[in-house]
């Protein structure tokens, strides 16, 4: 039997490893990887590779790959089945919106910086039609139906006046009796269906009183005789109305008025010769005199269908007529005076009211004698007073 030598097995051991070397260096070759010379080692017989770095894509490979994926993928036929592949849709991108409004920030606030010098016309021009549209916006009157301003109002009722006149010397003959009549009386705020505005509670206020009766007068021999007589009054004003809550109003006034008392006598007589106990029959002069007025009217709803009014004001003269048949045959005289009035109010309908009024009104005249007359009495005072009562018919 023979025994190899060691240095025959050595020999053999460096032979197999040589011959596996090349093999897996061909095969790796095969492969397409580059090798070198040095790209391996052999110690004691073991091989192993030399470690590389992973190369990296290029930029250029990174867009043309997300340009394919962001590219519509034709829908593919399947293998054997023939039907459609199933569409996927994609996700959108979705921006961040700070992104978005930061962007815009700096896109505006860049114009801004441009724009810096230029006036911004658009704008104020936004400001003012804005204030425009603010003071246009409708702005309805609150007030309760009982005492709110109305387009049309007018008022017909009977009246029932006593009148009381005479001079500041008791000799002289005055007047006093009571007669009846009528009084027409219209308000109307020809602005108060506008939206809106101070000025649509403007209004308009007119009245036209009257009455009728007889004037007697009864001597000292127990005759009995009278004359025919009436009594006048017209007003024209103009009112604010000033909404006090949704329950009163406060109506300012200020206008221009008549006064008049016409004794149909056949004979003129002045008032001196017009005494008490010599005369046998009324004669008293009559009155015609102007006034301006300044008036204050206040109405309170009690309920949204009943209210009370009470009026005043104050009485200027301006200008009282003189003749042979007037109070004044004998001299100027000046006028002023004062009137109050009040009465409840209540509506029947929404266009239909009962309404009623007491009614006081004082006349004062002051006489100067004329050039080349005298005359003993100074002053008289003409008073009326009493009841109106009627119907209102107003819009809605």
């Amino acid at each position: 039997m023979l025994f190899p030598s060691a240095t025959v097995v050595a020999a053999m051991v460096l032979t197999a490893s040589s011959v596996g070397t090349s093999s897996i260096a061909s095969r790796t070759a095969t492969r397409g990887a580059p090798q070198s010379s040095a790209s391996s080692m052999n110690v004691a017989g073991l091989w192993a590779p030399k470690k590389t770095a992973k190369p990296k894509p290029s930029r250029d490979d990174d867009d043309s790959r997300e340009e394919e994926l962001l590219k519509p993928r034709n829908p593919t036929n399947g293998g054997g089945g023939g039907g459609s592949a199933p569409k996927t849709k994609r996700r959108p991108i979705k921006m961040d919106e700070s992104a978005e409004e930061s962007g815009d920030d700096e896109a505006e606030e860049g114009g801004d910086d441009e724009d810096e010098d230029k006036p911004k016309v658009v704008k104020r021009r936004k400001r003012v039609v804005e204030e425009e549209e603010e003071d246009e916006a409708p702005e309805p009157l609150s007030s309760q139906p009982s005492v709110i301003p109305r387009l049309i109002n007018v008022g017909i009722a009977p009246a029932i006046m006593r009148r009381s006149f005479s001079f500041n010397e008791a000799a002289l003959q005055g007047d006093s009796g009571v007669r009846m009549g009528f009084q027409l009386a219209a308000e109307s705020f020809p602005l108060v269906t506008r939206p809106n505005g101070w000025y649509r509670t403007i209004g308009l206020g007119l009245v036209y009183e009257k009455e009728y009766g007889d004037a007697t007068h009864n001597a000292a021999s127990g005759m009995f005789n009278g004359y025919p007589f009436s009594q006048s009054r017209f007003g024209l004003d103009l009112r604010f109305a000033i909404p006090a809550g949704d329950w009163v109003i406060v109506m300012p006034a200020v206008g221009y008025g008549l006064v008049g008392a016409d004794l149909q006598r056949p004979n003129p007589t002045t008032p001196t010769n017009c005494t008490a106990a010599s005369a046998m029959d009324p004669c008293f002069g009559d009155v015609h005199s102007s006034y301006l007025s300044v008036d204050v009217h206040i109405r309170v709803g009690l309920t949204p269908t009943m209210a009370v009014s009470l009026a005043g004001g104050y009485l200027q003269g301006l200008h009282v007529t003189r003749g042979m048949d007037q109070i004044t045959a004998e001299g100027n005289a000046s006028m002023k005076g004062f009137h109050v009035e009040a009465g409840p109010m209540l509506m029947l309908q929404d266009w239909l009211a009962i309404q009623a009024t007491a009614n006081f009104r004082r006349y004062g005249y002051a006489f100067q004698p004329a050039s080349g007359t005298s005359f003993s009495y100074r002053s008289a005072a003409d008073t009326y007073y009493g009841v109106i009562a009627g119907l209102a018919i107003f819009t809605k």
